[in-house]
């Protein structure tokens, strides 16, 4: 029960702190702020035009897919991971373990530089995945402390948020490979 509880607060902890990174902001849009110095003329051998002497000392924006992948993909690629070892099977102990790094991946997304349509077709699914796996979580932590829960009982519920977390998990996913392209 002591373990339900620590991963419901942890729970509510993360849906908090999502919630109130939202709230705010410094009234610029921190994500054209991102830029990369192209190097593109340091690498030619031709003389360079007027045009690119200028975009030489000028950064050039990151595609928003890359930009995307590099703040979501460690995020996504953690549950795609665990819902591969989940097709196999884990502890209790393992799923908890598993949670656990994927929250700390989660920890670290920039959300205050997030692109919309990041944010709308990567970041918002798979914060539901996330939730799925997290309540998941603590249905199993539940029944381990229980006296008389066998796996039988609680399967079919764990199986039904695995399945809605795979499908949430599936929708960001796509959204990363849909802004990519």
């Amino acid at each position: 029960m002591f373990a339900a509880a620590r991963l419901r607060l942890l729970g509510c902890a993360l849906l908090a702190a999502v919630l109130l990174g939202g709230c705010g902001g410094s009234g610029s849009d921190a994500t054209t702020e991102r830029t990369v110095a192209s190097d593109e003329t340091a690498r030619t051998t031709e003389k360079p035009t007027a045009s690119r002497k200028e975009a030489k000392g000028k950064p050039r924006p990151v595609p928003a897919g890359d930009l995307c992948q590099s703040q979501l993909g460690g995020f996504v690629g953690s549950m795609d991971g665990l819902r591969r070892r989940l097709a196999v099977g884990v502890t209790y102990d393992q799923y908890v373990a598993e949670v656990r790094g994927i929250r700390s991946t989660y920890g670290e997304i920039p959300i205050e530089q997030l692109r919309i349509d990041c944010l709308t077709a990567v970041a918002t699914p798979g914060e539901k995945a996330f939730n799925r796996y997290i309540e998941a979580a603590n249905d199993w932590g539940e029944c381990v402390s229980e006296l008389g829960c066998d796996s039988a009982e609680i399967e079919p519920m764990l199986q039904r948020r695995w399945r809605i977390a795979s499908h949430f998990l599936s929708e960001a996913q796509d959204g990363l490979r849909t802004i990519a392209s």
